[in-house]
């Protein structure tokens, strides 16, 4: 499937075709006074004259070609498709509810409606996907996006709690276009692992659910079909109110529409786990909710995962164009100045020729390009970049470019603060990379330290980056600052626990004062008792 970013830029080729007819007017016209003029001197027999007319002819047929490629190069024409790992971090999932009048048959278990227990079973999945975007949508005769992709649990639970086949108006049960807009929910270059959960018992009108779910397969989104009821009929009324039809969980048909739609995925297959897959799960299943829950990558270790990307051509077009122009001014070269001049030509045929004979290989040029994409800080491209160039490096067995690939993925993923994943990346660096690597590698688990706060364990590492490789000034530097914060903060330590003693020693202190105070008071108060005693006696008596 060809896709065009751009094309509107087009319509450059009806003035470019309208230069060509101009240009060929021009040349007919010139031709035809050159041609008189060629008779009357009769040069060589028109040799000369002939090869004057095929010189222009060709360069300007080649200068017309050059600026067409340049069109189509700045068009941005994709054909084609390619697997590309990358990074994600989070998860995104499209909760597509299948609303339509089936699902209100009563073979649930509890007694409840198939919608009633999709409803359930999604808040039991909701209350375990902390951290975790959802959209949902509706599916009947069309697919809604009712909710879009989003953090927040209340919109969710609010539509959840309306579900009813009343929701939309279309006749039908169509869960395809319910699955084609779930995957529209997802955003363009989406860092999250998008993936999608249909609730249904598969029951359609429209055939679509089999050609949705290979597009699914096709642009690599996983998609788990949830199916609800049993197999033994159960009978409904439709939505006409009057109408009295039966239905049945009809899993065999989404089974067999997931293994077709499987075996279409562009996705990796060696790499590729089940939960990465298009799959069925039956909701009453046992370890059904736990199959779901281990898709999402906040079980797994590791955040990579594959996107099937469409393939750009405009390197292509800009190469045909450049090899255009160059190939105008090689036959100008040789033909009108009417004689060869072997140095001009084979200058511009080595200019031509230079691409064919690269022997850069395909994942170097990979690691440069991911480079300048991490200089220009569009990390998600880097790391594109160093993944596809360290799973080629691993498949051959170039240690050396792996350890480097690993160690710029590490850096890559301290800048997007992805601490775990780098430590990940750096501990994969082999202990026999070169003294210069074994640093850096050092030196960067000390940057992540620090940022951490624990500069005592960031000094250390510091300490080992010096001694792998004297020349890191970088890590001279930060070592001499992560000694600068475990001191201070050893001093804020000790300031902490003299104030703490000064306070004790004033308390204790203030308290004996008070203490002797009252003592003095009691003294006083008991010699006025007594002495009011004796005087009250003496009057008694």
């Amino acid at each position: 499937m060809t896709d065009i970013q751009r094309p509107y830029s087009f319509f450059i080729l009806l003035i470019l075709i309208f230069f060509g007819l101009y240009g060929i007017f021009r040349f007919r016209k010139i031709n035809k006074s050159l041609g008189i003029a060629n008779l009357m001197n009769n040069f060589h027999e028109n040799r000369l004259f002939r090869r004057f007319k095929v010189s222009i002819l060709l360069r300007t047929s080649f200068r017309f070609l050059a600026c067409v490629s340049a069109v189509f190069a700045f068009a941005g024409i994709y054909w084609g498709t390619k697997t590309v790992a990358v990074q994600k971090s989070g998860d995104a999932v499209a909760f597509v509810f299948d609303i339509s009048w089936s699902m209100n048959a009563k073979d649930a278990p509890g007694d409840l409606t198939r919608l009633d227990a999709a409803r359930q079973y999604a808040w039991k999945l909701l209350d375990r996907m902390e951290g975790t975007s959802a959209s949902v949508i509706l599916a009947k005769g069309d697919g809604m996006i009712a909710v879009p992709l989003t953090d927040d649990r209340s919109s969710i639970d609010s539509i959840l709690e309306s579900l009813s086949p009343s929701l939309m108006t279309a006749a039908g049960s169509s869960i395809g276009r319910g699955i084609l807009s779930a995957m529209q929910s997802f955003p363009k270059n989406m860092s999250q692992n998008g993936r999608v959960w249909v609730f249904t018992d598969g029951d359609e009108t429209d055939g679509t659910l089999g050609s949705a779910l290979e597009e699914a397969a096709r642009v690599g989104i996983p998609v788990t079909m949830i199916g609800f009821g049993t197999a033994a009929p159960v009978e409904i009324t439709a939505g006409d109110g009057v109408t009295k039809v039966k239905t049945f969980l009809n899993a065999e048909k989404m089974i067999d529409a997931a293994s077709a739609a499987g075996k279409k995925s562009l996705l990796p297959h060696p790499r590729l786990s089940s939960d990465n897959s298009i799959s069925y799960v039956a909701a009453d299943s046992e370890g059904s909710a736990y199959v779901l829950l281990n898709q999402l990558s906040s079980k797994k270790v590791s955040g990579e995962s594959f996107e099937v990307q469409k393939i750009s051509h405009h390197r292509l077009f800009i190469f045909f164009a450049i090899m255009f122009y160059i190939f105008s001014f090689v036959v100008s070269e040789v033909e009108l100045g009417f004689r060869f001049n072997p140095k001009k030509t084979a200058v511009l045929g080595l200019f031509a020729l230079m691409p064919l004979f690269s022997s850069c290989r395909s994942e170097k040029f990979s690691v440069l390009n991911g480079v300048f994409n991490w200089y220009q800080k569009k990390y998600q491209s880097a790391t594109a970049c160093f993944l596809r160039s360290y799973n080629e490096a691993r498949s051959e067995e170039d240690k050396v470019l792996a350890d480097y690939c690993s160690y710029n993925l590490a850096a890559t993923y301290i800048m997007q603060e992805e601490f775990d994943a780098a430590l990940n990346r750096l501990e994969q660096v082999s202990p026999d990379a070169d003294s210069g690597l074994k640093s850096a590698v050092l030196y960067n688990t000390g940057i992540i330290a620090s940022r951490r706060g624990d500069f005592s364990l960031a000094r250390e590492y510091f300490k080992k980056a010096v001694l792998a490789d004297p020349s890191n000034v970088n890590a001279k530097i930060n070592l001499e600052f992560a000694q600068q914060q475990v001191e201070s903060q050893t001093a804020k330590s000790a300031e902490k626990e003299m104030n703490a003693a000064s306070v004790e020693k004033s308390t204790s202190a203030l308290e004996s004062a008070v203490f002797n105070l009252i003592q003095q008071e009691e003294k006083e108060r008991w010699k006025k008792l007594q002495s009011n005693k004796k005087d009250s006696s003496v009057v008694d008596y």
